[in-house]
């Protein structure tokens, strides 16, 4: 994958947060016969983030994220009509965010490119038409750098000022920003993409619900979150003195007035509003379902104006937008000149509402979508039934993935879009299921095994979400147990056995790792950093200290699964060992108990009791129904998420979605409890595809409402019909 030798850069700009440099070239019609025109290509290799263009159209936007020091290249085939006299009009716009997040890793930037005439002979590589230093170069200034973080674990949101619409430029006006001197930069090494392109799809809203007055209240309090109060040498940005526009500050005073309820039915691809959006007043858009893309707007602007697009994934309780409810800033600020303007916005978030905003000025609405970011192999996937509930579920699921699953397993696709170990367990079988392959984790786990070793994280340990800077060291162990267990899941669907190969060196550097915290029982005591067991009660202090149950019951599948993979007979004795411990320290006779603390040197149970702990002891071997029937039977029959714990055993905290709601869920389809499962998929699952069209990343209304590992509810549903069905 070394075709691309030449890496260039913007000379002086190679520092700076948050820049954006255009390459542009331009490919004569008259320069190739008209029986070539099919056969050109492009292969791109930059970082941060780039969006290829081709005769002002999005063809591309990328790269597949790798691990550090790395670049995954991309090739797309270029389309020209031979009858266009203007040629082709090409444009690279490469992001320098040049910030350390849970997105993008922290690496200077770099743009190298080949276009290639192909040759009809197929060993024949083609004549390269240009190379990175046939593109010229442009500072685009209309994007303004000093505004704050997206998110604690994303870049920079955005924010314009733009006196002349960039088509012109996209389509050969090269008067519309400064010219830039290049020079040659080190690149990284290049592998190869591995996974499919994302589809850009434009959706058009379904509906115009809202309009009214918005006038702005400076006394309002306004969202101040890490994101913004926490700038430091640590966690790079713009500090908050040095912001030229603060976007959540803008927001956070805007009061919706005389709010009049409209309904007007939208095109599918957004076009035909024809609204007169005048100073002070607003438009209130909704899509139908939570999608995640670009959100690109048309409009002519009458009078010099300033536009606000604010969004979120579901409304309020006052029936309005709450841009910061996922600790975000889901704010995007247009300050136009006179003209027409065809806008996209160049990061990609989730949107199921938008309000377009016009604090000065005037502007007709003449377009309102979003360009699709997702894979494109779930569009193959269908699923029809009679129960249109369950058939809603799987198509949330579907949706879920689609949008979860373009580069790496993402936890979700608006807050962090971050891979982030644990869900890619779940959320990588549903990617098998949804679309027939696991490429995509392929290139999650590959990334893992091509980090080096972070000088912020212990040796031996790894990242708990990856391509990602972790400038606090916090790491979180339980996390690279899952690790290895989605590592055997890989291996029994796939039978790569190159990549676990490849991947013995990490595992095994776990295994040493954890040796240093058994005690003389065997057990882990006192794991450090983020211990992680779930979002609930069972992840308080108090209950996670000294012996934790849960996470040694993970421990030991863990080293059952180093085993499966490597055939270590020792580790497997060292897993069996473990349970056995388990059983005599923690089983209190009715419950598993979360964990024991040393009192006087000897170690006593806390009665920190939990219902994923539970789930734990019957999911990962620790126990059995036959073992523990009794156990087993009030595991099924009286918790779950529909479980009145005021009154039924009050003294167990609940579970949450991950992990235990889904171990749950596991479990019953393992010993056949199949129409439950449906009967508690529709009751855990439903609200959230009627609500969203995606599913959550909690049992309730907060955070992100679309999180990869909820998509293997389908799996689930499916898993638990296809014995009812008749052949």
């Amino acid at each position: 994958m070394d075709r691309i030798e030449e890496t260039i850069w913007a000379k002086g700009l190679r520092e700076k947060m948050n820049y954006t440099v255009a390459f542009y070239l331009h490919v004569d019609s008259g320069s190739l016969a008209d029986d070539k025109a099919d056969r050109l290509q492009i292969e791109i290799a930059a970082s941060n983030v780039y969006r290829l263009l081709v005769n002002g159209v999005m063809k591309g936007y990328g790269p597949a994220r790798a691990a550090h020091g790395y670049t995954r290249k991309d090739v797309y085939s270029l389309y020209r009509d031979p009858d266009d006299k203007g040629g082709m009009h090409i444009v690279v716009e490469v992001l320098a965010a040049n910030v350390n997040s849970f997105y993008t890793v922290n690496e200077l930037p770099f743009f190298g490119a080949e276009v290639t005439e192909l040759s009809e002979v197929a060993a024949d590589a083609g004549q390269v038409v240009a190379t990175a230093s046939d593109f010229r170069a442009f500072e685009m200034i209309d994007r303004i750098a000093k505004v704050q973080r997206f998110s604690f674990q994303r870049t920079f949101a955005e924010s314009y000022r733009m006196r002349i619409c960039r088509s012109k430029f996209y389509n050969g006006d090269l008067t519309v920003f400064p010219e830039c001197e290049t020079e040659h930069v080190t690149g990284n090494k290049l592998i190869s993409r591995n996974v499919g392109y994302p589809r850009f799809e434009k959706i058009g809203y379904t509906e115009l619900i809202a309009s009214g007055a918005v006038s702005i209240d400076m006394s309002k309090e306004t969202w101040k979150d890490r994101s913004v109060s926490g700038i430091s040498d640590k966690l790079l940005g713009y500090k908050y003195e040095e912001l030229e526009d603060r976007l959540s500050d803008d927001a956070s005073r805007f009061v919706f007035e005389s709010v009049s309820g409209r309904s007007s039915e939208g095109k599918s691809d957004g076009s035909g509003i024809d609204e007169i959006i005048s100073e002070k007043t607003f438009r209130r858009f909704a899509f139908g379902r939570t999608i995640t893309g670009f959100i690109g707007l048309k409009i002519d602007v009458v009078e010099p104006a300033v536009v606000y697009l604010i969004w979120d994934e579901i409304l309020n309780s006052d029936g309005e937008i709450s841009f910061e409810r996922n600790t975000t800033c889901n704010v995007l600020k247009y300050d136009l000149a006179a003209g027409s303007y065809d806008l996209l916005a160049f990061e990609p978030v989730s949107v199921q509402y938008v309000d377009v905003i016009v604090v000065k000025g005037e502007i007709q609405l003449d377009e309102l979508s979003i360009a699709t970011y997702e894979n494109a192999l779930t569009d193959g996937f269908r699923f029809l039934h009679e129960d249109k509930e369950l058939e809603a579920i799987v198509e949330a699921a579907k949706n879920t993935l689609a949008q979860n699953a373009v580069d790496v397993l993402t936890d979700c696709p608006s807050r962090e879009r971050a891979g982030w170990l644990c869900d890619s367990y779940f959320s990588g079988r549903a990617e098998r299921l949804l679309t027939g392959e696991n490429s995509v984790e392929r290139n999650f786990l590959e990334n893992y095994m091509l980090a080096p070793q972070l000088k912020e994280i212990p040796d031996g340990m790894i990242p708990m979400c990856y391509p990602a800077d972790h400038y606090k060291g916090v790491y979180i162990p339980n996390w690279s147990m899952w690790y290895v267990l989605e590592l055997r899941n890989y291996l029994n669907m796939t039978g790569d056995e190159a990549l676990i190969e490849g991947s013995r060196e990490k595992v095994y550097g776990l295994v040493e790792f954890f040796r240093k915290y058994l005690n003389e029982d065997g057990l882990l005591e006192n794991l450090e950093s983020w211990v992680f067991v779930e979002w609930s009660k069972c992840n308080d202090p108090s209950h996670i200290k000294g012996v934790n149950y849960p996470s040694n019951m993970l421990y030991a599948a863990m080293l059952e699964a180093v085993d499966e993979l490597y055939e270590d007979k020792e580790l497997l004795e060292q897993s069996a060992l473990i349970r056995k411990r388990i059983v005599e320290q923690s089983f209190n006779g009715e419950f598993f108990e979360d964990n024991r603390v040393r009192v006087d040197g000897e170690l006593e149970l806390q009665r920190h009791l939990t219902e994923t702990c539970q789930y734990y002891a019957f999911y990962f071997g620790t126990s059995s129904r036959e073992e523990f029937p009794e156990l087993f039977d009030r595991m099924v029959r009286d918790f779950g998420p529909a479980r009145d714990d005021s009154s039924v055993f009050p003294e167990i905290a609940r579970s949450n979605a991950i992990v235990g709601n889904y171990l749950r869920l596991e479990l019953l389809l393992r010993y056949g409890y199949r129409q439950q499962v449906l009967e508690e998929c529709k009751a855990f699952f439903g609200k959230m595809a009627d609500m969203t069209g995606t599913l959550w990343e909690h049992s309730f209304e907060s955070a992100s409402l679309n999180h990869g590992f909820a998509s293997i509810a389908a799996g689930y549903i499916m898993e638990a019909l296809e014995p009812i069905r008749q052949p």
